[in-house]
C-alpha cells in the first residue's frame, strides 16, 4: 500500500537535460528566482524551494526577490539585465520558475455510496452480503491540478540563455486547495527530483 501511495504521487511529468554535460552538478551559489505577477506566489515558490535545497545540504541559496525588485514577469523578461545581476551577485546556477495555470478534472464522489453484492467465502460456506460502494455514474469536477514548470541554468561561464539551459521539467501537483498548497508541493517535487536524479549534487 505505501509503495502504491508513492508511486502515485505528483512526479516531474515531463524532462529534458541537456545532452553531453557532466551530472551531478554542485553549485556554490544558486538562485531561486519565481516568475509570476502574484507577489504571494512568487514568495512561496522561492521560500518553499530554497528550503528543500537547504534540507538537501545547499547553504547558499538566494531568493529571486532579493536580487530582483521589479517582478519578473515574462512580458518584461530582460536577458542582459538578470545575466548581469545574477553575475554581479556571484550566482553560478539558477532555478527559474512559473506556474503555468489549472485544470479541472472530473473525479469521483465518494460520498455517495450505495448497496451492491458481494459474496464472502468462509471455508466451504459462501455468504452473501451487502457492502457499500462509490456510484459509478456519479463525478463531480473539483479535482484541480495545477500546472508548474522549472528550469535550471548553469552561470558558472560567460553563456547565453539557451547555452546556458542544462534541465527543465513540468509538473502538475492535483487536489491541493489552492495554488498556494500546490506550490509547496512542487517545490518538494522539484528539488527532490534534481537530487534523486543526480542532477544536483
Amino acid at each position: 500500500m505505501l509503495l502504491l501511495l508513492v508511486s502515485c504521487g505528483p512526479s516531474m511529468t515531463s524532462n529534458w537535460l541537456k545532452p553531453n554535460i557532466e551530472t551531478p552538478k554542485y553549485y556554490g551559489r544558486i538562485a531561486v528566482v519565481a516568475v509570476s505577477s502574484d507577489a504571494e506566489l512568487r514568495d512561496v515558490l522561492e521560500k518553499h524551494i530554497s528550503h528543500r535545497f537547504e534540507k538537501h545540504g545547499m547553504d547558499n541559496v538566494v531568493y529571486g526577490s532579493e536580487l530582483f525588485q521589479d517582478n519578473i514577469v515574462q512580458g518584461n523578461w530582460n536577458e542582459a539585465h538578470i545575466t548581469e545581476t545574477l553575475t554581479k551577485h556571484r550566482i553560478d546556477g539558477a532555478i527559474i520558475v512559473s506556474y503555468l495555470g489549472d485544470l479541472n478534472l472530473p473525479q469521483y464522489d465518494n460520498n455517495d455510496l450505495y448497496g451492491a453484492p458481494a459474496n464472502q467465502r468462509l471455508g466451504q460456506h459462501v455468504n452473501l452480503r451487502y457492502t457499500e460502494v462509490s456510484d459509478p455514474d456519479y463525478y463531480t469536477s473539483n479535482n484541480k491540478k495545477y500546472w508548474f514548470e522549472a528550469y535550471l541554468y548553469d552561470l558558472s561561464s560567460m553563456q547565453s540563455k539557451e547555452e546556458a539551459l542544462i534541465w527543465k521539467g513540468q509538473s502538475s501537483v492535483p487536489s491541493p486547495s489552492s495554488v498556494k498548497k500546490g506550490a509547496k508541493r512542487f517545490s518538494k517535487v522539484l528539488v527532490d527530483h534534481l537530487y534523486k536524479k543526480e542532477i544536483l549534487k
